[in-house]
């Protein structure tokens, strides 16, 4: 089976501070109000709420005292946001000498699509990726250099 590229569309990507906006809307509490509770200042808060700063472990044990949700949540809310925004960004980190060693490997890119380990509709960028993940490595240039099991 192909490798799938993991993630959602950018469109339905949301930002933990969307949540502490829903929040706020639907307590009836200020951002003012919420900052003090929470023990941090209103731009940082606004900043959050706003997509600009990340949630932090301090305001995340803030939000547990001003909302009783836990800590955890609003960590998790964010590794979670971080983990889709990189995956999401992922083909920006292809080099274009990997288009290279596409080619050199060619015979073997054609193999694992018989296989169905990569997708014929995938893009060079897209297959890169998926080959770094089936031969677990970073970058298709370091291929080269990794020790196999025999």
């Amino acid at each position: 089976m192909a490798v799938k590229n993991r993630g959602i569309s950018p469109d339905l990507l949301i930002h933990p501070g969307e949540t502490i906006s829903d929040l706020l809307e639907e307590r009836g509490i200020t951002q003012k109000e919420l900052a003090q509770r929470a023990g941090v200042s209103e731009a940082f808060l606004s900043d959050v709420i706003h997509g600009k700063k990340d949630i932090s472990k301090g305001l995340a044990m803030g939000l547990e005292y001003a909302f009783g949700v836990p800590s955890s949540f609003w960590l998790n809310l964010q590794a979670n946001y971080d983990a889709e925004l990189l995956s999401l960004q992922e083909e920006e980190t292809v080099e274009e000498e990997e288009k290279g060693v596409l080619a050199s490997i060619h015979e073997i890119v054609d193999f694992l699509k018989k296989r169905s380990v990569v997708a014929e509709d995938w893009t060079w960028e897209q297959t890169v990726i998926g080959l770094r993940k089936y031969f677990q490595v970073s970058n298709l240039t370091g291929l080269f250099n990794v020790t196999w099991p025999s």
